[in-house]
């Protein structure tokens, strides 16, 4: 009986996740592909890339805070649940190895509080904050590097 209900339970929970991250999916594709495109590699010059690249921002607070602080996510008709999904799936989807060992994902809580604050220089933050990251990261260091700041 325990083992059936264990089992049933089991199976409720990835029901749940799997439904959070067709939702979260389908919500990039609406609300963020137009511009990131279709597996997050955005437009050399014009978009950044979050493919292989936007876990890096994880590796420092003002990171975190920068990316539920751009104008598509402050902007958003997302609620903040939404958003928090969205958010932890782009970043596992799109950049899982980058990310750092002890990721918290977003929260909900977190992301109402955040997007009150919409960040007025996203570019010259962003650069600003990959500077800093790459202090510590020299495979982000030797990217910046070779290729810029995948914008």
């Amino acid at each position: 009986m325990l083992r059936g209900l264990a089992l049933v339970t089991l199976s409720l929970l990835a029901f749940n996740a799997y439904a959070q991250d067709k939702r979260a999916y389908n919500n990039y594709m609406l609300h963020c592909q137009g511009c990131h495109l279709p597996q997050g590699k955005g437009a050399l010059g014009a978009v950044p890339r979050l493919q292989n690249f936007v876990g890096y921002f994880l590796h420092s607070r003002e990171g975190r805070e920068f990316i539920a602080q751009v104008p598509g996510v402050t902007m958003s008709s997302l609620d903040n649940e939404e958003l928090s999904e969205l958010l932890n799936w782009m970043v596992r989807a799109y950049s899982e190895e980058q990310l750092p060992e002890q990721f918290e994902p977003y929260t909900s809580a977190e992301i109402a509080q955040l997007r009150k604050t919409p960040n007025p220089d996203p570019l010259g933050q962003r650069n600003s904050i990959l500077d800093v990251v790459a202090e510590g990261l020299p495979v982000l260091a030797d990217e910046i590097a070779t290729d810029g700041y995948a914008y």
